[in-house]
């Protein structure tokens, strides 16, 4: 979460959630996955099962493919280094033909490919604001290993975490386990980004004047709101104040850069942003012919 904008502390109360949802999501998943694999006569979840889950986002089945690649990429090279270790002189390294050389240019080529795993976290850093291009400090660093920790899928922990019956019990020399830890990651980073969206725009909605709501719920207070706010239409002008700057700083304000932690309710918000899906609701009152609520079932993220 700190990777992609969210504070290094965080709240223990949103850690908690955030993992429920995560946890409650993949179990979904591999239930689905499961179903999909019994359908088909196979005895274990296969990889093909979890992409077809996700097959309506391009851009993540896209992300995924190209982690699976690199992934083959570097277990092909840290076997051709295991093979190919030991006493080796440097005479026997120079090589004439020309497609040794191709091959050796390529492999250098691709290690200097800006996809690796710390490169891409250390962009979101950047971006994010808490990292400069001069400097590290401790603590993004910290921030770097513990997640790449998280997108190297510890196998044992992450089974650990799921916490599956025997029945659904991933084949360990697989890339199921690989696949479904990456989600998790996506998951994550969805989350992360969608609450940090939904905090700005309750920070900013609040810091235009609209004082009676507040900037975590966005619920305006119980005593004084509709007063205040017909008192508020009589005294300002009919302009459209959409493009009024929001104070830098001021007096009962703290800087931009005092960033606060999420809380669960922008959590909430976000997940609840996240699971509404037009293609679903525009054809939820089709087959609702009785009238009433209708009971529909928790979308995957």
């Amino acid at each position: 979460m700190f990777v992609f904008g969210e504070t290094q502390d965080p709240q223990t109360e949103t850690v908690n959630l955030v993992e429920d949802i995560v946890h409650s999501q993949l179990i979904q998943l591999i239930v689905k996955a499961r179903a999909l694999a019994t359908r088909r006569g196979a005895r274990f979840i296969a990889a093909e099962d979890l992409i077809f889950l996700i097959r309506h986002d391009r851009s993540k089945v896209n992300r995924l493919c190209t982690y699976l690649s690199w992934k083959d990429v570097r277990k092909h090279a840290k076997d051709s280094n295991a093979d190919g270790g030991g006493g080796v002189e440097v005479e026997a390294l120079q090589v004439d033909d020309a497609d040794d050389k191709l091959t050796a240019k390529a492999q250098k080529i691709t290690i200097k490919l800006p996809w690796e795993i710390k490169t891409v976290f250390s962009e979101n850093l950047r971006k994010s604001g808490h990292q400069s291009d001069d400097e590290e400090d401790e603590d993004d660093l910290e921030a770097q290993e513990s997640a790449s920790v998280v997108n190297l899928h510890v196998a044992k922990r992450f089974k650990e975490f799921l916490n599956l019956p025997s029945y659904l019990e991933l084949r360990a020399n697989d890339d199921t386990i690989d696949i479904v830890g990456f989600l998790a990651f996506e998951m994550v980073r969805s989350l992360t980004v969608a609450a940090l969206e939904v905090k700005k725009s309750l920070e900013e909605s609040y810091l235009r004047g609209n004082l009676t709501a507040s900037p975590v719920l966005g619920k305006c207070k119980a005593g004084g709101g509709m007063e205040s706010s017909n008192k508020r239409r009589r005294e300002e002008p009919a302009d459209d104040d959409s493009d009024t700057p929001l104070p830098v700083c001021s007096l009962f304000m703290p800087p931009p850069e005092a960033c606060t932690p999420l809380r669960p309710e922008h959590i909430q918000d976000a997940f609840s942003r996240m699971q509404w899906d037009w293609s679903q609701s525009r054809t939820a009152g089709m087959r609702n012919w009785r009238g009433g609520l209708i009971r529909t079932s928790v979308g995957l993220i």
